[in-house]
């Protein structure tokens, strides 16, 4: 079955390769039962609304993914300042932490030894996401950015709706009270008014 966008003059579906054009559809039919689009130009609305939105959303997704990507970096420094004694080489640390941050994923082992660490100097699996939000944050301000630049699109874009159908509206009023008062309406002429005369 073609999907809605190649049966009108709407642009493709604004998906990357890992993302559901079902999902986008979903999203696109929620905002076509909340807006109800009478017309090409308002679907088109509707249609930008929603791939703005569909974009906010990735990008709240890319957040929290750009975190989860540091913890291991983030944990593996925080063990290397925690687990250095007085006299002990970097490398040394640097391996066992290193080793240490690689096994806290999966090895509950491992976990607890992290938590008992961090217990000894008064942290908890919280300094673990602060260091991963800090170690982020040009990338994560540099998403703030863009979502607040997203944020006021969509927002223009309800505008839009808005001041179009009022204008809209303001026409057709005009109309219909020229209607009424008998100006500007079409008057179909007598057709045999135009009808030749015999010779």
């Amino acid at each position: 079955m073609r999907r809605r966008n190649e049966l009108t003059l709407l642009p493709k579906l604004p998906l990357l390769i890992t993302e559901s054009a079902d999902e986008f559809d979903a999203l696109r039919d929620a905002f076509e039962r909340e807006i109800k689009p009478r017309g090409i130009i308002e679907q088109m609305y509707v249609h930008d609304v929603s791939a703005i939105v569909w974009e906010i959303l990735r990008l709240r997704r890319c957040k929290v993914v750009i975190i989860n990507s540091a913890f291991r970096s983030a944990l593996e420094d925080l063990l290397v300042q925690l687990l250095k004694g007085p006299g002990q080489y970097d490398n040394e640390v640097e391996d066992e932490a290193e080793a240490l941050a690689h096994a806290w994923f999966t090895d509950q082992e491992a976990k607890k030894q992290v938590s008992e660490t961090l217990s000894r100097f008064d942290l908890d699996e919280s300094a673990i996401e602060a260091e991963a939000i800090r170690r982020s944050s040009s990338d994560l301000e540099l998403l703030d950015r863009m979502l607040t630049s997203l944020e006021t699109r969509r927002n223009k874009a309800f505008g839009c709706v808005a001041e179009y159908r009022a204008s809209l509206a303001h026409q057709l009023r005009e109309s219909s009270d020229r209607i009424i008062a008998g100006k500007g309406v079409l008057r179909l002429e007598d057709p045999t008014s135009n009808r030749p005369t015999a010779a």
